[in-house]
């Protein structure tokens, strides 16, 4: 069945918007880095915008199709954990909201600890700089072994169509921000981190030292790494090394060995010793 004219309308306005908030952040973090890039520009980033537009394409046709079904049964035949709650729509659909970071939050975990998830996830994280492209670098296995994660997690909790609209733009944006290299004034980036997640927070989960990496998992709202006690904000954005230690080459990088590298020989990312305090492109 087609969409109605107004839901079109207000898709294309919507998809509009979060074209414009990431144009936005990809021209603010140039203006105010907070990391020096140490690699060269722009063959990096076109290589993460490659492995990015294969992501969002296994997104939209494996994961796409399998939510928003779910959601629609959700909501009709009130089936899932907030559903069953004696709460107005919007209650049920804020709770919805929160239950999807909080799941994302344990699943990303889960992409670090199990080592056929990390094998995928691990593309993502060998990225030497972090800035707006790297929110977009994923292997495209990796979204597609999350579709069915994604699939049970809506229909578990019960997210209704608008809950699952409004949790994948938030999560698209917040995403985009906290993977971002823009520099905030510190003292706010502290008040903010309070509540979400944010570009030093992240950096740090994208150091080469491993204890480092094993923090700030949470990708949308920082409560769960406040609430877990995994949150850091104690080490100072110049002394990270992004990237992880036993991938260190830069022609890694590329798209055809980022895709393939799940495929080949297995390597103890963590085994080399972290550097500190990379060169970087002047």
């Amino acid at each position: 069945m087609p969409r109605p004219r107004g839901d079109r309308t207000l898709m294309i306005a919507s998809g509009a918007a979060l074209a414009g908030a990431a144009l936005t952040l990809f021209f603010a973090e140039r203006k105010r880095p907070l990391r020096r890039p140490t690699q060269v520009e722009p063959a990096r980033s076109i290589a993460n915008l490659a492995l990015g537009a294969i992501s969002m394409a296994t997104v939209a046709l494996v994961e796409m199709p399998l939510t928003r079904p779910l959601a629609a049964r959700a909501q009709r035949d009130r089936r899932g954990v907030v559903q069953m709650m004696p709460l107005p729509d919007w209650l049920r659909d804020a709770a919805a909201v929160l239950l999807m970071d909080y799941t994302i939050y344990l699943w990303h975990i889960a992409t670090h600890k199990v080592p056929l998830l990390w094998r995928f996830h691990l593309v993502h994280h060998i990225d030497l700089d972090l800035d707006t492209t790297t929110a977009l670098r994923f292997h495209g296995i990796d979204m597609a072994i999350s579709a069915p994660v994604r699939a049970a997690q809506v229909a578990v909790i019960g997210v209704s169509p608008r809950a699952l609209a409004i949790w994948q733009r938030w999560f698209f944006i917040s995403v985009l921000f906290h993977h971002s290299n823009l520099r905030l004034p510190e003292r706010f980036e502290r008040l903010l981190a309070r509540f979400v997640t944010t570009p030093r927070m992240h950096g740090i989960h994208h150091s080469a030292v491993r204890s480092e990496t094993d923090s700030n998992w949470s990708s949308g709202f920082a409560l769960w790494d406040h609430l877990h006690r995994t949150f850091r904000l104690d080490v100072p954005q110049d002394k990270i090394s992004i990237g992880v230690p036993a991938y260190r080459d830069p022609n890694a990088l590329r798209v055809l060995p980022s895709l393939e590298m799940p495929f080949g020989p297995e390597h103890d990312a963590w085994s080399a010793s972290p550097v500190r305090n990379p060169t970087a492109i002047q």
